[in-house]
């Protein structure tokens, strides 16, 4: 067998697990809550490829994230477009910063290309010293520096004068804002696209719009570095029915409002539930809760009783990841720990 690329033949395939369940909450989707009766295209003719540029797609995004339509390229799930500009930017032996732990796809996508990617402590509370990253940036000299804000999995929030001082402080370095869950925060940075010419920011449809089925992501950028990064970008890369139901969506704005803010509701009342069963619970901005559980092997005894969540290991401790559900899936939820802790027979 002809064997791939070096840089690629020592990764692992990335499959998902395919178990039945009765609740899901391993991977931060949000509820169907905007298409869920579906909709009807009146011209769909899918003999013809889409519009490769997204004009109108853009143009309602645009006024969603409050800049122009000039100033994103829409991409097939933010994670296309991160991958894209790594690629765009990076060569072999060319480095990319970020916090550990972190979005576990920055790493496989240097790998890919040949980059070196650096991943840079957090706190022992899983908060970020910003001041870490940009010396551990000025030493190093990396092609781009990514922040995940509010971070996948810890859910950490970074304040925004943490990143302007990153900003200010990094000019020779692409800066990547993962904004893929700051629907559900109130730190953005999309207004400073035009002030920082080096400043690239993530956004999805995935997470507060429930639309990850879809694959529809944005990248947020001035002017001129959206036209650069635009010369990589695979033509048609956005279906038909993709475009159609995201632009939908966007047309009901209040809806996704009211979602984000019973979001937010639920997330502190399930907190406040695992704080009772003695969880450790770091504080998130996103839609999910990161914890450390009481209960060994939490994270197979709940796949047992049909409860998925999701595992992480990280310097020799087990912490679980836990997607804010509905009311009735976070208490199936609550439900079974009691169980699984003696409290409920």
């Amino acid at each position: 067998m002809i064997k791939l690329k070096p840089s690629v033949e020592k990764l692992q395939a990335y499959f998902v697990n395919d178990v039945s369940y009765r609740v899901k909450l391993d991977a931060n989707e949000g509820s169907n809550y905007l298409l869920k009766d579906g909709f009807k295209i009146e011209t769909f003719r899918p003999n013809l490829y889409p519009d490769s540029d997204s004009k109108i797609l853009r143009e309602k995004m645009s006024k969603y994230y409050g800049c122009k339509k000039e100033n994103i390229m829409a991409g097939n799930g933010s994670s296309e477009i991160i991958n894209t500009v790594i690629n765009a930017y990076c060569e072999k032996g060319d480095k990319v910063i970020s916090f550990v732990p972190s979005f576990s796809m920055y790493q496989t996508y240097c790998d890919l290309c040949g980059a070196t990617y650096v991943g840079i402590e957090t706190e022992s509370d899983f908060t970020q010293d910003i001041d870490k990253l940009i010396e551990a940036a000025k030493k190093q000299n990396p092609k781009i520096v990514i922040l995940c804000s509010p971070n996948n999995p810890t859910g950490y929030v970074t304040p925004r004068e943490d990143i302007v001082n990153l900003l200010d402080s990094i000019k020779d370095s692409i800066i990547i804002l993962d904004e893929a869950y700051a629907d559900f925060s109130e730190v953005s940075v999309v207004d400073l696209i035009n002030k920082y010419k080096n400043l690239i920011v993530m956004r999805t449809l995935s997470k507060a719009f429930g639309l990850a089925g879809l694959r529809v992501g944005a990248l947020i950028a001035n002017e001129e570095t959206v036209k650069y990064i635009w010369k990589v970008k695979v033509p048609y890369n956005i279906n038909v029915l993709s475009q159609y139901a995201a632009e939908c969506a966007l047309d009901n704005i209040d809806r996704v409002n009211d979602y984000i803010n019973s979001v937010v509701r639920l997330k502190l009342e399930l907190s406040k539930a695992l704080k009772s069963l003695n969880f450790t619970v770091y504080p998130s901005g996103a839609n999910f809760i990161f914890v450390k559980s009481p209960v060994d092997n939490l994270f197979e005894k709940l796949m047992d009783c049909g409860v998925l969540i999701r595992k992480f290991n990280y310097k020799g401790d087990v912490y679980s990841r836990i997607t804010v559900g509905t009311k009735e899936e976070n208490e199936i939820l609550i439900s079974e720990i009691k169980k699984l802790t003696g409290e409920i027979k």
